[in-house]
């Protein structure tokens, strides 16, 4: 792989991070807004199906954490759509997958899904 897929690797990594330690400092415009899309959605771990509303009140406030993520690899799907792919370690270990879209400039979260193992 090239240093353009190294370089978005790195780039949605730290996004995931961010957004899974809860360190919206991080994120662009410093928000979690401004990283979820519109239309996000999520299956969590325990099979419910949440909302970007619903996702975003969860969030609000919320403590950092500390998250250890392991196995992240990314394909491209189609220009500006990035499927990523990792394991989160620890006291739940977590099979996840997120999909980025690339709009307006800025890598957005558009849907997520964790599978415990």
């Amino acid at each position: 792989m090239g240093t353009a897929h190294d370089d978005l690797r790195a780039e949605l990594l730290r996004l995931e991070l961010a957004v899974a330690e809860r360190r919206v400092a991080d994120l662009p415009g410093g928000s979690y807004e401004s990283v979820l899309h519109a239309t996000f959605h999520e299956t969590g771990a325990s099979g419910r199906w949440w909302t970007r509303a619903e996702i975003l009140a969860e969030l609000e406030g919320a403590a950092v954490a500390h998250v250890e993520i392991g196995r992240f690899a990314i394909e491209e799907l189609l220009t500006g759509l990035i499927l990523a792919t990792y394991d989160t370690l620890g006291g739940r270990p977590t099979r996840r997958a997120s999909i980025w879209m690339l709009d307006q400039g800025q890598w957005r979260l558009r849907f997520h899904q964790g599978t415990l193992l």
